[in-house]
């Protein structure tokens, strides 16, 4: 492994599963974001760090693709690799093997860098700041999303204490779970698991807030599902089984 390599094993816990023992999007997204986190830590970029400079990396787009449903008690490797950036974009691909190799999940995960006073997506980093990140890589996944014309009210959503973290704010793996939580309940009575998400940051949720969460179907089967505070979209979202 290279520096802009970083790979971590850990096995699938019960925690991290749904009622077919299926680890959920949200575990998958938090364990995605966990080995991003270790991997900055471990060349010496923490969050803390970034602060100190007046900078913060803010996760835009998300997608995920899962070619088989990962089980409860399964020993997983990830690897993640970022890449310099294009277009003030900082791509970050994070793929998941089992124990033969295989792969079972690869996710595409968008970021920008941005001035924490001014909120200014910054499209080169602070003097002197340097990331050790990859040559572009093009693996990029489609993250378009269509909005069908009809939707249905499909609950509310809360930042609250459990789903925040440092920044005040409603937590980016999150959303996962609030997209599948959005669902009908017999769509996760069947045992077919989801095999492609994708998720659209608009705006953040503060902590004590809410959002009004809207579904609707798409014309390839898959659920679109948005989340409205005072008028404005903090998220959108698909998945597909």
């Amino acid at each position: 492994m290279t520096a802009a390599t970083f790979s971590k094993d850990f096995p699938v816990m019960q925690i991290d599963c749904d009622l077919h023992n299926h680890m959920t999007l949200g575990a998958l997204l938090r364990a995605t974001q966990q080995i991003a986190t270790d991997h900055c830590d471990s060349i010496g970029l923490p969050g803390s760090y970034l602060a100190e400079l007046g900078v913060a990396f803010l996760l835009a787009k998300m997608g995920v693709t899962v070619t088989r449903d990962i089980r409860l008690g399964e020993a997983l490797r990830a690897v993640t690799r970022p890449c310099a950036p294009r277009r003030a974009c900082y791509n970050r691909y994070t793929d998941f093997f089992d124990e033969t190799g295989a792969a079972v999940a690869r996710v595409d995960a968008r970021w920008i860098l941005v001035d924490i006073h001014s909120h200014r997506i910054l499209r080169t980093p602070p003097e002197g700041l340097v990331f050790p990140f990859a040559e572009w890589v093009d693996w990029e996944q489609d993250l378009t999303l269509s909005r069908p014309e009809e939707l249905e009210k499909a609950g509310v959503a809360g930042a609250v204490y459990s789903r925040v973290d440092i920044n005040q704010h409603l937590n980016n793996t999150y959303y996962g779970d609030i997209l599948c939580d959005a669902l009908p309940t017999e769509v996760w009575r069947s045992e077919q698991g989801f095999r492609r998400a994708v998720l659209i940051y608009r705006q953040e949720l503060p902590f004590g807030c809410e959002m009004e969460l809207l579904r609707g179907r798409q014309p390839d089967g898959g659920w679109y599902v948005e989340g409205v505070h005072e008028g404005k979209r903090c998220f959108e979202g698909k998945i597909l089984f």
